[in-house]
């Protein structure tokens, strides 16, 4: 065969083989679970999705999906995106929760990564929810009859409650047959909403919505005249506190010009690295030395101890668990958000691999380095039970450990699930501790 028709015949066969591996159907798994508030309450008529799959909540907050195809699975998420009228807030999945990140920035949407095995049965997942913050208006004519599916231009401002923030969006917006429009807020702010129809204007008081508030029935009447401040009222639900209107602004403070800091290449990258191998702090009780890490995962965080002298933390009792969780849960993990508030990697990080597993025998839990389990502190007692007995039916994989950073309980996790795949840090423990000795 003549080389000019080797080429062309290699990106045929080529093609051919590729529109047959993808069109191959992947194996359907299911995914179930219900959707409550932050009281734990049940939440109905919330779509789920796992797009293009969706499905929506009954009266019992219960929603189901089945023929899900893994392999367009990327996402878990509320529908519709920009209209839906709750917000994510935390996803427990396997007994594992992932909280979302407070300090997220406003453009982030409310996705929660997820991948899903072929032919996995992935049942009661909950996913607690809470209703956005968002102001909710109705414009009325000069003679005070609602305008009714008009076309107006919408502006609405905002102020950080601190003076030092402000922002402004402006566009067309289409009012309902009751003249009605609902426009969805980020955060504590000020906010100022004028309209404007046919040389006719209307603009509301100042407006203080603090966190999870909503102000609901904002009235706007239109006038001729543009200085002229619309009469507003606000009816707001039981579940909020009242929200403020005409709040004075705190005054601002003179701005402060602080002159860049010349860039350093070596410090900078310095400081990542810290970051990324950690710091090691010691108990003052037993002078054992920790430290949290980052690793993909459980077994790259065995290695990175097993080359520093260390293992994975073992928990004897609950002056050491109370040490650990001051240090390394909560308080640390919201302090790094706000260092590195721009770092959208939110999941996961509330949860860090601990030193217990059943991996030699399942259903047996151990600590890494061998020394006998004399202390636990499960956010589920009644899931251990439940594992134990499945893992001595050899119904499931072995466990590992981690500690929920956000309330410092402890939580099993199936070796090799989609759960444990999210999970990307770890604590380190280490007995006799020299500082500046070599790893």
């Amino acid at each position: 065969m003549k080389r000019a028709y080797r080429i062309p015949l290699l990106i045929f066969v080529g093609s051919v083989i590729l529109s047959l591996l993808t069109s191959l159907p992947s194996v359907a798994a299911s995914f179930s679970g219900k959707v409550v508030d932050e009281a734990g309450v049940p939440v109905s008529g919330v779509t789920v999705a796992l797009p293009p799959q969706s499905a929506e909540t009954d009266e019992t907050g219960v929603f189901s999906m089945t023929d899900v195809a893994p392999s367009s699975v990327r996402s878990l998420m509320l529908l519709p995106v920009i209209q839906v009228d709750y917000e994510i807030r935390a996803v427990e999945i396997e007994g594992v929760t992932f909280y979302f990140d407070p300090l997220r920035p406003p453009w982030y949407d409310n996705r929660f990564p997820i991948a899903i095995e072929p032919g996995a049965d992935v049942k009661d997942v909950e996913i607690t929810v809470r209703l956005r913050m968002r102001i909710r208006g109705r414009v009325l004519s000069a003679d005070g009859t609602p305008l009714r599916d008009a076309k107006v231009q919408f502006e609405i401002n905002q102020r950080s409650t601190n003076g030092r923030h402000t922002r402004s969006n402006s566009s067309p917006r289409n009012l309902d047959a009751e003249g009605y429009f609902v426009e969805y807020v980020e955060g504590p702010a000020f906010y100022t909403v004028t309209v404007a129809y046919q040389g006719q204007f209307a603009e509301s008081k100042k407006i203080l919505l603090e966190d999870g508030q909503r102000l609901d029935e904002l009235v706007l009447t239109l006038s001729d005249d543009p200085n002229a401040q619309s009469p507003s009222k606000t009816v707001v639900k039981p579940v909020f506190k009242p929200a403020v209107l005409a709040a004075p602004e705190p005054p601002v403070k003179p701005k402060v010009v602080i002159p860049p800091r010349a860039h350093d290449p070596q410090s900078a990258e310095a400081a990542r690295q810290r970051e990324r191998e950690g710091m090691w702090a010691i108990n003052p009780d037993n002078r054992h030395a920790y430290k949290v890490i980052h690793c993909k995962t459980r077994e790259a965080a065995e290695a990175q101890a097993t080359a520093q002298g260390a293992h994975l933390v073992a928990i004897n009792d609950a002056a050491e668990q109370h040490w650990l969780f001051e240090v390394f849960g909560q308080k640390r993990l919201l302090n790094d958000k706000i260092e590195q508030r721009w770092n959208l990697k939110t999941f996961g990080q509330e949860s860090l691999w601990i030193g217990l597993s059943d991996e030699i025998k399942e259903g047996n839990l151990y600590w890494d380095n061998g020394e006998p389990v004399t202390y636990t502190n499960w956010h589920s007692p009644q899931k251990i039970v439940e594992d134990t007995v499945h893992s001595q039916n050899g119904d499931v994989n072995q466990h590992y450990t981690v500690l929920i950073g956000s309330i410092g309980k402890w939580q099993l996790v199936r070796q090799g699930s989609s759960v444990a795949g999210l999970i990307e840090k770890a604590i380190l423990e280490k007995e006799n501790f020299i500082a500046g000795a070599p790893e």
